[in-house]
Protein backbone atom coordinates (compact mmCIF):
# COMPACT_ATOMS: atom_id res chain seq x y z
CA UNK A 1 0.00 0.00 0.00
CA UNK A 2 1.02 4.00 -0.57
CA UNK A 3 0.49 6.78 1.33
CA UNK A 4 1.47 10.26 0.52
CA UNK A 5 3.26 11.96 3.33
CA UNK A 6 1.15 15.27 3.65
CA UNK A 7 0.13 17.81 6.52
CA UNK A 8 -2.61 17.28 9.04
CA UNK A 9 -4.92 19.41 9.97
CA UNK A 10 -3.39 22.35 7.93
CA UNK A 11 -5.35 25.53 7.68
CA UNK A 12 -7.70 25.47 4.37
CA UNK A 13 -9.25 28.52 5.18
CA UNK A 14 -8.09 30.57 1.70
CA UNK A 15 -11.13 30.15 -0.77
CA UNK A 16 -10.54 29.02 -3.97
CA UNK A 17 -9.99 31.76 -6.71
CA UNK A 18 -10.52 31.65 -10.35
CA UNK A 19 -7.45 31.28 -12.31
CA UNK A 20 -8.24 34.62 -13.48
CA UNK A 21 -7.15 35.96 -10.47
CA UNK A 22 -3.44 36.36 -12.11
CA UNK A 23 -2.00 36.22 -15.20
CA UNK A 24 -2.19 32.56 -17.43
CA UNK A 25 1.34 31.99 -17.64
CA UNK A 26 1.92 32.13 -13.70
CA UNK A 27 -0.66 29.23 -13.33
CA UNK A 28 1.68 27.02 -15.06
CA UNK A 29 4.03 27.29 -11.50
CA UNK A 30 1.03 25.12 -10.36
CA UNK A 31 0.58 21.29 -11.57
CA UNK A 32 -2.06 20.97 -14.04
CA UNK A 33 -4.10 19.09 -12.43
CA UNK A 34 -4.79 21.12 -9.16
CA UNK A 35 -5.05 24.44 -11.11
CA UNK A 36 -8.87 24.53 -11.01
CA UNK A 37 -8.99 23.97 -7.58
CA UNK A 38 -6.04 26.12 -6.55
CA UNK A 39 -6.34 28.69 -3.28
CA UNK A 40 -5.66 32.52 -3.32
CA UNK A 41 -2.42 31.72 -1.04
CA UNK A 42 -1.43 28.84 -3.95
CA UNK A 43 -1.84 31.76 -6.39
CA UNK A 44 0.24 33.93 -4.74
CA UNK A 45 2.83 31.96 -4.38
CA UNK A 46 2.81 30.81 -8.03
CA UNK A 47 2.71 34.35 -9.26
CA UNK A 48 5.27 35.08 -6.89
CA UNK A 49 7.68 32.47 -8.34
CA UNK A 50 6.30 33.65 -11.70
CA UNK A 51 7.63 37.38 -11.54
CA UNK A 52 10.59 36.28 -10.04
CA UNK A 53 11.71 33.91 -13.10
CA UNK A 54 11.01 36.96 -15.58
CA UNK A 55 13.05 39.45 -13.77
CA UNK A 56 16.20 37.04 -13.32
CA UNK A 57 17.34 34.92 -16.02
CA UNK A 58 19.88 32.65 -14.12
CA UNK A 59 16.16 31.32 -11.86
CA UNK A 60 14.37 31.26 -15.73
CA UNK A 61 16.61 28.74 -16.01
CA UNK A 62 16.75 26.91 -12.65
CA UNK A 63 13.30 26.67 -12.74
CA UNK A 64 12.18 25.80 -16.01
CA UNK A 65 9.29 23.48 -15.83
CA UNK A 66 9.14 24.32 -12.45
CA UNK A 67 5.55 23.94 -10.96
CA UNK A 68 4.20 23.43 -7.17
CA UNK A 69 2.01 20.73 -5.70
CA UNK A 70 0.20 22.78 -3.29
CA UNK A 71 0.77 24.85 -0.79
CA UNK A 72 -0.81 24.56 3.15
CA UNK A 73 -0.70 26.80 5.77
CA UNK A 74 -0.65 25.72 9.47
CA UNK A 75 -0.48 27.70 13.08
CA UNK A 76 2.75 27.57 15.15
CA UNK A 77 1.17 29.71 18.10
CA UNK A 78 -1.57 31.74 18.65
CA UNK A 79 0.52 34.78 16.87
CA UNK A 80 2.45 32.75 14.24
CA UNK A 81 1.95 30.94 11.14
CA UNK A 82 3.76 29.65 8.47
CA UNK A 83 3.40 27.72 5.31
CA UNK A 84 4.44 24.66 3.12
CA UNK A 85 5.20 24.68 -0.30
CA UNK A 86 5.18 20.96 -1.50
CA UNK A 87 6.53 20.70 -4.80
CA UNK A 88 7.59 16.97 -7.31
CA UNK A 89 10.73 15.43 -5.55
CA UNK A 90 12.12 15.52 -9.13
CA UNK A 91 13.16 19.09 -8.53
CA UNK A 92 14.40 19.17 -5.61
CA UNK A 93 18.07 19.80 -6.87
CA UNK A 94 16.79 22.31 -8.77
CA UNK A 95 15.04 24.04 -6.25
CA UNK A 96 17.72 23.87 -3.20
CA UNK A 97 20.27 25.73 -5.66
CA UNK A 98 17.78 28.57 -5.66
CA UNK A 99 15.65 27.76 -2.40
CA UNK A 100 17.58 30.83 -0.41
CA UNK A 101 16.58 33.39 -2.50
CA UNK A 102 12.65 32.27 -3.37
CA UNK A 103 12.66 31.59 0.39
CA UNK A 104 13.41 35.20 1.27
CA UNK A 105 11.27 36.88 -1.68
CA UNK A 106 8.27 34.91 -0.53
CA UNK A 107 8.43 35.28 3.05
CA UNK A 108 8.77 38.78 2.20
CA UNK A 109 5.53 38.58 0.14
CA UNK A 110 3.18 36.63 2.74
CA UNK A 111 4.73 37.86 5.67
CA UNK A 112 5.07 34.31 7.46
CA UNK A 113 8.06 31.36 7.51
CA UNK A 114 8.21 29.39 4.09
CA UNK A 115 9.04 26.05 4.08
CA UNK A 116 9.77 24.15 0.73
CA UNK A 117 9.29 20.24 1.20
CA UNK A 118 9.65 17.75 -1.95
CA UNK A 119 6.74 15.76 -2.54
CA UNK A 120 7.03 11.73 -1.83
CA UNK A 121 5.03 8.62 -0.57
CA UNK A 122 5.95 6.10 1.66
CA UNK A 123 5.88 2.31 0.39
CA UNK A 124 4.00 -0.16 2.75
CA UNK A 125 5.47 -3.27 3.37
CA UNK A 126 4.89 -5.51 0.28
CA UNK A 127 3.23 -9.05 1.83
CA UNK A 128 4.32 -10.66 -1.87
CA UNK A 129 7.33 -13.00 -1.34
CA UNK A 130 10.63 -11.74 -2.55
CA UNK A 131 9.07 -8.08 -3.33
CA UNK A 132 11.41 -5.67 -0.76
CA UNK A 133 10.33 -1.96 -0.68
CA UNK A 134 12.88 0.41 -1.93
CA UNK A 135 14.86 2.37 1.10
CA UNK A 136 14.49 5.37 0.10
CA UNK A 137 10.29 4.92 0.03
CA UNK A 138 10.34 3.68 3.86
CA UNK A 139 8.39 5.38 5.87
CA UNK A 140 11.79 5.90 8.41
CA UNK A 141 13.98 7.11 5.13
CA UNK A 142 10.99 9.53 3.72
CA UNK A 143 10.59 10.82 7.61
CA UNK A 144 14.47 11.58 7.76
CA UNK A 145 14.12 13.33 3.58
CA UNK A 146 11.15 15.58 5.15
CA UNK A 147 12.92 16.80 8.13
CA UNK A 148 16.33 17.59 6.15
CA UNK A 149 13.92 19.47 3.66
CA UNK A 150 12.20 21.56 6.86
CA UNK A 151 15.26 22.64 8.04
CA UNK A 152 17.24 23.28 4.57
CA UNK A 153 19.55 25.10 4.05
CA UNK A 154 20.64 24.54 7.87
CA UNK A 155 22.38 21.16 7.99
CA UNK A 156 21.17 18.01 10.27
CA UNK A 157 24.27 16.90 12.29
CA UNK A 158 23.09 14.67 14.97
CA UNK A 159 20.02 12.49 15.31
CA UNK A 160 19.50 11.00 19.09
CA UNK A 161 16.52 8.47 19.93
CA UNK A 162 15.24 8.22 23.49
CA UNK A 163 13.34 5.34 24.76
CA UNK A 164 11.12 7.07 27.15
CA UNK A 165 9.61 4.51 29.96
CA UNK A 166 6.31 4.92 28.75
CA UNK A 167 7.08 3.10 25.29
CA UNK A 168 7.16 6.75 23.38
CA UNK A 169 10.33 7.65 21.60
CA UNK A 170 11.49 11.12 22.05
CA UNK A 171 13.64 12.56 18.73
CA UNK A 172 16.42 15.23 19.12
CA UNK A 173 18.04 16.75 15.89
CA UNK A 174 21.23 18.64 16.36
CA UNK A 175 21.63 21.52 13.71
CA UNK A 176 24.99 22.62 12.78
CA UNK A 177 25.92 25.41 14.90
CA UNK A 178 27.20 27.67 12.01
CA UNK A 179 23.38 28.30 11.16
CA UNK A 180 22.29 28.86 14.67
CA UNK A 181 21.92 32.86 13.80
CA UNK A 182 19.71 32.13 10.71
CA UNK A 183 17.55 28.82 12.39
CA UNK A 184 17.13 29.27 16.19
CA UNK A 185 13.76 31.90 15.51
CA UNK A 186 12.61 28.74 13.30
CA UNK A 187 12.88 26.36 15.80
CA UNK A 188 9.54 26.07 16.39
CA UNK A 189 7.90 26.47 13.51
CA UNK A 190 10.24 23.34 12.19
CA UNK A 191 8.89 20.88 15.24
CA UNK A 192 5.14 22.26 14.32
CA UNK A 193 5.97 21.18 10.55
CA UNK A 194 7.56 17.67 11.49
CA UNK A 195 4.93 17.02 13.89
CA UNK A 196 2.59 17.87 11.56
CA UNK A 197 3.66 16.28 8.33
CA UNK A 198 4.72 13.09 10.24
CA UNK A 199 2.65 12.63 13.29
CA UNK A 200 5.81 12.43 15.70
CA UNK A 201 7.30 14.85 18.02
CA UNK A 202 11.39 16.33 17.79
CA UNK A 203 13.30 18.47 19.32
CA UNK A 204 16.04 20.85 18.07
CA UNK A 205 19.61 21.74 19.09
CA UNK A 206 22.51 23.12 17.67
CA UNK A 207 26.14 21.39 17.40
CA UNK A 208 29.34 22.60 16.78
CA UNK A 209 31.35 19.71 15.87
CA UNK A 210 29.28 16.89 14.63
CA UNK A 211 32.57 14.28 15.18
CA UNK A 212 33.14 15.57 18.56
CA UNK A 213 29.51 15.64 19.16
CA UNK A 214 29.90 18.94 20.63
CA UNK A 215 26.37 20.72 21.90
CA UNK A 216 26.28 23.91 22.18
CA UNK A 217 22.64 24.85 22.45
Amino acid sequence: SKATVSVLNCSSSHLHTPPSYIMSAAIHKIRKSHRAQATKLELTVAQTLYDMCQKSNNLKASLSGFSINSVKEFEVSSSKQACIVFYPLRFIRKVKKVQKNITQTLEKKLGKTVLFVAQRKVQGKSMAPGVTVQRSRTMKAVHEAVLEDIVYPAEVCARRVRQLTDGSKHLKVYLDAKDMDRSKGKVETFETAYNKLTGRGVKFGFMSDAALQQVVA
